[in-house]
């Protein structure tokens, strides 16, 4: 941010923006720095917002920011889902393809996979 508002950086080129873990980013009082990312980049930007939690600040975040919201929702609204399970690989570029069809291959019946 101190670089965009000395005019070093622009930010009128970004068109996707990942906001992860974004109700505890207002719990630390972020708040006022994400408003002024989200109003210096351009408005037809693609956003993403994640939260475990989604309570009423996040929600307003979301209604400012997001164009056609979609929510996924597992759980409840106000609390983690303790039935989440989280992997993360490394995988080499030209392996990727192949590892996403064998994990999507080997989800049992019923469960939902987001990726």
């Amino acid at each position: 941010l101190t670089m965009q508002s000395g005019k070093i950086l622009s930010l009128q080129r970004v068109s996707y923006i990942c906001l992860d873990e974004a109700d505890r980013c207002y719990d630390m009082g972020f708040a006022p720095q994400i408003s002024a990312i989200l109003s210096a980049v351009r408005p037809d930007r693609q956003t993403v917002l994640f939260s475990a939690t989604f309570p009423k600040t996040i929600e307003a975040l979301a209604r400012k920011s997001l164009k056609y919201p979609i929510e996924v929702l597992v759980g409840g609204r106000s609390v983690a889902s303790d039935s989440i399970e989280q992997h993360a690989e490394q995988i080499e570029e030209e392996d990727k393809f192949l590892r996403l069809l064998q994990l999507l291959g080997d989800v049992d019946e019923g469960k939902k996979v987001i990726v």
